[in-house]
């Protein structure tokens, strides 16, 4: 064997150059020769750490500290493994080994603030953050994680500036850039949340740093702001990505990318791997003797929200002699319509501040037989308490249109149209299908009593108007691109698209001129009271869906309104609601199967007023529309199906 010594500095150069897989086989060829040495047991274990191996880093970092209890780092080491394995708790009890080990260890104060941030401790977390500011106030890191705590408290300002400050002592912290950009998108701030994301892709560059789906947080602020000067690259580019399994974009960007629901699910079971999947087996779940079996409800959105105002007759129509009821509500705002859903259950908990720990042990408490989740991977999820398993069965429902891709959900419920028998080998969960539409709606919603003209709107009386009145999100050049089509096409008609921000107007209207269109062609719809929203889309002579995410709830209203709605169906859950809706009610002839034959179909409606007006008179006969808004019969339905699923 070479000189020992030799080895040793040439894998410690390699680990230093972060070749840890090289460096790992010469630390192994040494430990063959000597398995007692603490030191070399500590490198090991890093290099494992370092190389995301994080199971094996705690199994050699265990056997250094066995050796030499007094080893700070490899208490802190450890910890950051057990934190990259999601146990928190855990890993806090050996950041404070290595506290007690020495009491001013910058770097165990910093990831033990991480870990109680994670467990939502937030109090503690800022004291620990703070601590690590006396140590050494000049190091930037500690801003960017204190603008985390205060992100998480909504209290936005201050953590923008704490963002700001770890920008100010480090110009070149790509992190700090990343985190701020994410912040300034959730907060509706696009076009600074592009800056700062573009930077921390130019920063991470430079130091070989590379950001977990920040392209996919590009690729979604940009949607925002119809920007799409290089929609076709970011496209290919995050295609590829999920082609090699990389972690490019998280699993509800997706939905706005590609009807491939194959790439769906490869994306979502990298989003899957954050979480601790191992956290429990399945045979081993407890099943409940409960007289009534107890559903509970998990969501973000029992308010003001399409998801709360679409299923709140489930929870009114419940068979309350045979179900119990339970909602888990995890998100930050509350509003009428919380108080309205919260009526309806049993029991209504607020978990939004609680602990993974203690919505598991609530869930426990309650002895819930099936939980249903309402989220996702949508805003405000809370995918790791099902990851732990707080139920015997659980159940991905409605929120997200999409597999989760781990093994946290068993079911999710679809109909025929939504996922074909072709694509359950694209979800990770099994597919189980109500009778009629997936989609639950309220039997009858308040439409307001207030005239509203078109001139009210800011609508020609006497043109066509096509109208997608979607979330400016999913639009993109290629849809929009047939629209230009059409318009070319039907001299006399306005295209009516949802007013979101002032930027994506703009660019939504110099997309408009390169194609030939007078920007007096395309008008934008105000926000307005559901009441109200509900009132104008009478006006809409043909609503003309996006693709690949189409309308949900939007195409919903619109057929309730007696409005046509054109779409493409292809081949994601995302892509087919829409057709799932226009198949419910039996106007098949408004699913088109390629932007070709929807380009056409919408030109031909427009030219054959006799053909349009037919099938408008058709959806306001409230007998062929009724399959979509029979609550009571929808919530039958997917009583029967929970049944039958305990009866497994």
């Amino acid at each position: 064997m070479q000189d020992k010594s030799k080895i040793f500095n040439k894998a410690l150069n390699l680990q230093t150059k972060g070749k840890f897989k090289e460096a790992l086989k010469l630390y192994s060829k040494l430990l063959k020769e000597d398995d007692n040495n603490d030191k070399l047991l500590f490198l090991t274990g890093t290099s494992y750490l370092q190389s995301e191996q994080y199971s094996r880093a705690i199994e050699f970092l265990n056997k250094s500290i066995k050796i030499n209890p007094n080893l700070q780092n490899s208490y802190n080491n450890k910890g950051i493994a057990l934190t990259k394995l999601n146990q928190f708790s855990e890993s806090i009890l050996e950041y404070n080994k290595a506290i007690n080990l020495n009491n001013n260890f910058f770097d165990a104060y910093l990831n033990k603030g991480f870990s109680l941030r994670k467990l939502k401790k937030y109090k503690e977390a800022i004291e620990s953050f703070k601590f690590c500011e006396k140590l050494d106030p000049k190091q930037a890191k500690i801003y960017n994680n204190l603008g985390d705590v205060y992100s998480e408290l909504k209290e936005y300002n201050e953590s923008i500036q704490n963002y700001n400050k770890a920008i100010f002592l480090n110009k070149n912290y790509a992190g700090a850039y990343y985190s701020r950009g994410r912040l300034l998108s959730s907060l509706g701030h696009h076009r600074s949340a592009i800056n700062d994301l573009k930077e921390a892709i130019k920063q991470g560059l430079k130091l070989n740093q590379h950001f977990h789906y920040i392209l996919g947080d590009l690729f979604f602020a940009k949607m925002n702001l119809c920007e799409w000067d290089d929609y076709l690259e970011l496209k290919k580019e995050i295609e590829e990505g999920i082609k090699n399994k990389i972690k490019v974009i998280r699993p509800f960007q997706l939905l706005s990318l590609n009807d491939d629901q194959k790439k769906h699910k490869i994306a979502a079971e990298i989003y899957a791997k954050e979480y601790s999947l191992d956290a429990f087996e399945k045979a081993g779940n407890p099943k409940y003797d409960n007289k009534k079996l107890k559903i509970g409800y998990f969501s973000p959105d029992f308010r003001k929200h399409p998801v709360g105002q679409s299923i709140i007759d489930v929870f009114r129509n419940h068979d309350k002699s045979k179900f119990e009821i339970y909602g888990f509500y995890h998100g930050p705002r509350k509003d009428e319509i919380t108080q309205e859903i919260k009526k309806n259950f049993n029991e209504f908990f607020d978990i939004y501040n609680k602990s993974e720990e203690e919505i598991l042990n609530l869930c426990y408490e309650n002895q819930i037989d099936i939980a249903v989740d309402l989220c996702g991977y949508t805003n405000y999820s809370i995918t790791g308490i099902f990851s732990k398993r707080v139920a015997p069965i659980q159940i991905n429902f409605f929120g997200y249109s999409g597999t989760t891709g781990g093994n946290f959900h068993d079911y999710i419920i679809a109909d025929k149209h939504i996922i074909p028998p072709n694509e359950f080998k694209n979800f990770s969960e099994n597919v189980i299908y109500l009778p009629n539409c997936f989609l639950p709606s309220q039997s009858n919603v308040e439409i307001s009593k207030k005239e509203i003209l078109k001139k009210d709107l800011n609508l020609p009386d006497e043109k066509f108007v096509f109208g997608c009145l979607n979330s400016i999100t999913k639009i993109n050049p290629i849809i929009f691109n047939s629209w230009i089509k059409i318009l070319n096409k039907c001299e006399n008609s306005i295209l009516w698209l949802l007013k979101e921000n002032k930027e994506s107007c703009e660019n939504i209207i110099k997309e408009a001129k390169k194609g030939g269109i007078d920007k007096k062609r395309i008008i934008f719809a105000e926000k307005m009271k559901t009441d109200e929203h509900l009132k104008r889309m009478k006006y809409i002579d043909l609503f003309l869906d996006t693709h690949p995410y189409g309308a949900h709830v939007t195409t919903s209203e619109a057929l309730r309104m007696g409005v046509p709605v054109l779409t493409m169906m292809g081949n994601s859950f995302a892509s087919r609601v829409a057709g799932s809706m226009l198949e419910c009610v039996g106007l098949k002839q408004l699913i088109t199967n390629n932007l070709d034959e929807y380009t056409k179909s919408a030109i031909e409606l427009r030219h054959d007023h006799h053909k349009l007006q037919n099938i408008k008179n058709y959806l306001l006969n409230n007998e062929n529309i009724n399959k979509l808004f029979n609550s009571k019969k929808y919530t039958q339905d997917l009583e029967k199906l929970f049944l039958d699923l305990t009866k497994n």
